[in-house]
């Protein structure tokens, strides 16, 4: 699909990642520039901006949700990859919101030189910080294990299935873009007084845009699933597809889930889909897959990456 070659081009790419970091760069040294401001005259931030706290290390959840926007992105362009690929950029969108946590966490501390005595906060923040690691470990062994996966042929021809795939990409990227808007306001309503009773919803912004966003992906993944089998009908491919689609439910849930069942379901979705493309190695490997040079969807999917400048997969 020509639109979507268009924006995965290396080029484009690579003006999506400069405009990031821009806007990163801005919101944090405007939200920066607004607690100064809220410092510095309290009475009147808290008319003009009485979302905006006093604790500088809240900044830094600013910087974090424009990465995690672009990280969604990514998400979003990789779908024509495989479903691998896929199910390694939610595991690593999900540890990225965890992180980002953790700075919203540590801001909200009263006072530093107190910590300590602020036993509630702490715990939160190490949950956070151990519960991140601990996804951050299991991505990379999902990462490493995949390099080991041999090959299988294709029952037919791919260039059909890639263009469906990138149709639904773009499909997938107008609904986060519509997302991120809505997500863009709630955060304004935050910071600035328009309304008591969207304000104060706005607190809870990221329980509209990545819970919804992860419920497209699960009909996205199904839909993609039972299409796939026209392609690959073995019974491993079956198989491991279907439980990355359960992984992708219980991510939802863990979005939905109060602490600290979020990290504890949202770990046990990474380790099943770890589990998952141990046994599908394995399994590969005893029932003779075709190894080194030979060409299938998972050429791409789990040793390579589809271009943006090319219709078809990588070997």
């Amino acid at each position: 699909m020509g639109f979507y070659d268009y924006l995965d081009s290396k080029q484009n790419r690579h003006r999506l990642e400069r405009l990031f970091v821009r806007l990163a760069v801005a919101g944090f040294l405007l939200h920066l520039a607004l607690i100064l401001f809220n410092r510095m005259a309290p009475v009147l931030a808290a008319e003009l901006v009485p979302g905006i706290g006093f604790n500088f290390l809240q900044a830094v959840y600013t910087p974090f949700s424009f990465i995690l926007f672009y990280e969604v992105l990514l998400l979003v362009l990789a779908l024509p990859q495989s479903f691998t690929t896929s199910i390694c950029k939610q595991y690593e969108i999900i540890s990225l919101i965890v992180v980002r946590r953790v700075f919203k966490d540590i801001g909200s501390f009263e006072d530093f030189d107190s910590w300590l005595t602020q036993t509630d906060a702490v715990r939160v923040v190490l949950l956070d910080m151990g519960g991140a690691l601990l996804m951050f470990l299991t991505v990379t062994l999902i990462y490493r294990i995949r390099k080991t996966v041999s090959k299988t042929l294709a029952l037919g021809e791919l260039a059909s299935f890639i263009r469906l795939k990138k149709m639904i990409a773009v499909l997938l990227g107008s609904v986060l873009v519509l997302f991120a808007a809505g997500n863009l306001l709630f955060w304004l309503a935050s910071i600035f007084p328009i309304s008591g009773g969207f304000a104060a919803n706005a607190k809870d912004m990221d329980q509209f845009f990545f819970p919804a966003f992860f419920e497209f992906m699960i009909f996205t993944d199904v839909f993609l699933l039972i299409v796939s089998i026209s392609y690959y009908d073995r019974y491993e491919y079956l198989f491991r597809n279907s439980g990355f689609v359960i992984s992708t439910v219980l991510l939802r849930i863990s979005l939905s889930s109060p602490k600290p069942y979020d990290l504890v379901i949202a770990l046990i979705s990474m380790l099943y889909g770890l589990g998952l493309i141990s046994i599908f190695a394995f399994y590969t490997k005893i029932s003779g897959g075709i190894s080194g040079e030979d060409s299938g969807e998972d050429s791409g999917e789990d040793s390579g990456e589809v271009s943006g400048d090319s219709n078809e997969p990588s070997a």
